[in-house]
């Protein structure tokens, strides 16, 4: 009985469901916090459940410190030979959220008081995971930068907590789906000793392999990770940009961030239908950063329908002079631009916003890489003027684009609730492991966990949903390296600046 409680136990935790006052034994120790000491390795130590640990030491979920005082919950009895997985640190939430939904078609669902209709296309009946039940294990270094004064350790903890609120929206939003859901949070944080904090016996779940996989956030994690006991054949979530050639050889891994052919090709394709007869200069920046986007827009070009009026010109261009650029405006026809490039635009940007003040009495049009929503110094007037579109592949929600959008309102209600599981504000990781993870159940619901295989493979899968599952990111999958790899998303969406907002276009129009 002892063994059956506990694992009840992990898999309501994780969901996010029990109440405060769930009745442990509280014949209680005390421990004094000693320098680098975490509470996931205090846990340990005491052979006690982080979840636990929080229930009688609310106050440490935000950080604890040397000369702190824990009170230790006792262990169970019969918990001795239970594999006590790590529970991330961050609040949970315990009010609305359950486990073992019937599993029929529903066609409503209120969340936070909003009704929202959704109906997937494949009926999740019967369920097709094993034993009517999906295992979920999600990776992040939890414990990362608690202990430690490194820049990345602490930015990488704080993407954790923003994935971990992710994670528990989805499930939450996703109940609808029948089934239950068995969770494991395993802190992929690092000791003093550089070893990871979770091992592969924390993935056991009674026997049966993980159906989706979350994280991790690094690479020489992620890559040991999957070889691991009990992930073959998991449907593998990549949370960062890791690089696509990583899903090369790795059948499951799907990859949410979209290629730099796809966007290009697109905003060429875009271009040469709306400049018929024009010349369209295209500002190459030189910068070995930018040489793929350039690259990847050049031959998009050449791919697209135009006719033979329609010229592309380069300017070479550098972040230290104006000169380049200003001698090959013109005053008396519209002034195209593309810039293409990505990372290595941040300070040529800056010098093309100085160019197009400069010539206040010329046209222009711009056209740039979805990166530049980030420029916050660019004038939104002067992006206005020049009716700015970008190539979005990242999916990310472009300030007001959703102001009169029909979801609007199921945004709102979501981010609400995201804010609440997170504690606070959360960053554009939260959305993406929200969506990605979401996405990947209906998946599973509609084929069962081998859909990335069966995908990769070639089979045309009927998709679960046309995209309305999803709050803000996009994903259209792909096998770009052929059978017996991961899946890459090839969404890509066009954006306009139009009176000082951000509004989506048809890219045909």
């Amino acid at each position: 009985m002892g063994v059956m409680r506990n694992i009840l136990r992990i898999v309501l935790a994780a969901a996010g469901i029990l109440t405060a006052d769930v009745g442990w034994a509280q014949e209680e120790r005390v421990h004094s916090v000693q320098r680098k000491e975490t509470a996931y390795g205090i846990a340990r130590q005491y052979g006690v459940d982080l979840n636990r640990l929080f229930e009688l030491n609310r106050w440490a979920e935000g950080g604890i410190k040397k000369g702190d005082i824990l009170r230790i919950p006792s262990v169970d009895k019969d918990d001795s030979d239970v594999v006590q997985p790590p529970i991330s640190e961050v609040p949970l939430d315990l009010s609305e959220a359950k486990v073992g939904f019937p599993a029929t078609t529903i066609t409503s669902v209120v969340s936070e008081g909003v009704a929202m209709k959704e109906a997937p296309r494949l009926r999740p009946v019967p369920a097709h995971w094993p034993g009517d039940t999906l295992r979920v294990a999600v990776m992040l270094p939890f414990s990362g930068g608690q202990d430690s004064l490194e820049r990345q350790a602490e930015r990488l903890r704080s993407i954790a907590l923003d994935c971990a609120a992710g994670v528990r929206l989805a499930l939450d939003s996703g109940r609808w789906l029948g089934g239950n859901v068995e969770v494991r949070f395993l802190d992929t944080g690092l000791d003093t000793a550089g070893v990871m904090l979770c091992g592969p016996e924390d993935l056991a779940f009674n026997g049966h392999g993980v159906d989706i996989a979350v994280g991790p956030l690094k690479r020489t994690a992620m890559k040991q990770v999957r070889t691991w006991p009990g992930m073959e054949g998991a449907v593998h979530l990549v949370l960062t940009d890791l690089g696509s050639p990583l899903v090369i050889g790795n059948p499951g891994l799907l990859y949410p961030y979209s290629q730099r052919e796809s966007t290009m090709a697109l905003l060429a394709e875009h271009i040469a239908l709306r400049h018929p007869g024009e010349r369209v200069m295209m500002l190459a920046t030189g910068d070995i950063r930018n040489i793929q986007a350039e690259d990847a827009f050049r031959s998009g070009w050449d791919e697209a329908e135009k006719d033979s009026l329609t010229t592309l010109v380069e300017v070479q261009v550098t972040s230290r002079g104006l000169g380049a650029l200003r001698d090959s405006l013109s005053d008396v026809r519209r002034n195209i631009l593309v810039a293409p490039g990505g990372k290595a635009s941040r300070s040529f940007a800056g010098v093309l916003q100085t160019e197009i003040q400069l010539g206040d009495t010329m046209d222009f049009l711009l056209y740039a890489d979805g990166s530049w929503l980030d420029f916050e110094f660019l004038d939104p007037g002067l992006r206005d003027r020049v009716q700015m579109t970008v190539v979005d592949g990242t999916g990310s929600r472009a300030d007001s684009t959703a102001q009169g959008d029909a979801g609007d309102s199921l945004f709102l209600a979501r981010s609400r609730r995201m804010a609440v599981l997170r504690g606070g504000v959360v960053g554009q990781y939260g959305w993406l492991t929200h969506d990605l993870l979401r996405n990947a159940l209906l998946w599973t619901a509609g084929h069962g966990r081998s859909w990335p295989r069966r995908l990769s493979a070639g089979e045309p899968l009927l998709s679960p949903s046309r995209g309305t599952g999803s709050v803000l990111y996009r994903f259209v999958w792909g096998a770009p390296y052929g059978e017996g790899s991961g899946l890459i998303n090839s969404a890509a969406r066009l954006l306009r600046q139009e009176n000082l907002r951000w509004i989506e276009i048809d890219p045909n129009d």
